[in-house]
């Protein structure tokens, strides 16, 4: 397993080059062309762990989805969840540190990207104009991927769900999609070994807008986290 998590990260790191290097006319190009190279790029890692660390993974929950803008709150275990998401989910988008942006060719991208970001020294005022942009998105129809525990948990690990995600959702009046799954089992937060295994990723029943804040958070970290459990056993 270590040797082959080895090649794993060798050759993710040779394929990422690679398609930095092809994808930079795409940075000439309008916006919603820079989605193209990246579902590309992740479809590679998608190759990469199937056949050399024999992990492959499913997507449940489908009808559970519906076309209008949602907000997605997603457990995080896993470097796994961030590719796979953005790969299925039409015209999604992540907040990020505005740090980010300033990164040699990979803030490039992420500008182009048209990804919200948030200067985390700016406070209330940056958090109010982050909850706007977010707004501008999911009204022009984007769906917005969050992990409301803000950080990857090792699956079983006691829940920690923050309550930033609430302000977006009092704010835009969408519905919120949570999701559970299993990811860490197999590929696990840090540079770890990969074991082989299968990844679900589910998606949950939604929860329907204007509730107050002790109702939502109550519903979303149940609704995760039993459904999470589930795939754990």
């Amino acid at each position: 397993m270590l040797l082959l998590t080895i090649l794993f990260y060798g050759a993710l790191a040779l394929w990422t080059i690679l398609m930095g290097i092809l994808s930079i006319p795409f940075v000439f190009f309008p916006s919603k062309f820079i989605r193209f190279p990246a579902k590309t790029w992740i479809k590679g890692i998608f190759i990469l762990l199937k056949y050399i660390c024999g992990v492959t993974h499913e997507v449940r929950g489908h009808k559970n989805l519906t076309k209008e803008p949602l907000i997605i709150v997603s457990k995080h275990q896993s470097a796994f969840e961030t590719f796979a998401l953005y790969y299925y989910l039409e015209s999604s988008f992540f907040i990020h540190k505005k740090q980010l942006f300033y990164i040699p060719i990979f803030g490039q991208y992420l500008w182009k990207s048209n990804m919200v970001s948030i200067d985390r020294a700016g406070q209330a005022k940056a958090m109010r104009k982050m909850i706007s942009n977010v707004k501008k998105k999911l009204d022009d129809g984007s769906t917005i991927i969050i992990f409301p525990e803000g950080t990857r948990k090792k699956p079983g690990e006691k829940a920690d769900y923050k309550t930033g995600f609430i302000g977006i959702y009092n704010t835009t009046k969408r519905k919120l999609q949570p999701v559970a799954l299993n990811s860490g089992l197999y590929w696990k937060k840090g540079i770890t070994i990969i074991k082989k295994g299968h990844i679900v990723i589910e998606f949950l029943p939604q929860i329907e807008i204007e509730l107050d804040k002790k109702e939502v958070l109550e519903k979303v970290e149940y609704s995760i986290e039993s459904a999470t459990n589930k795939l754990l056993s």
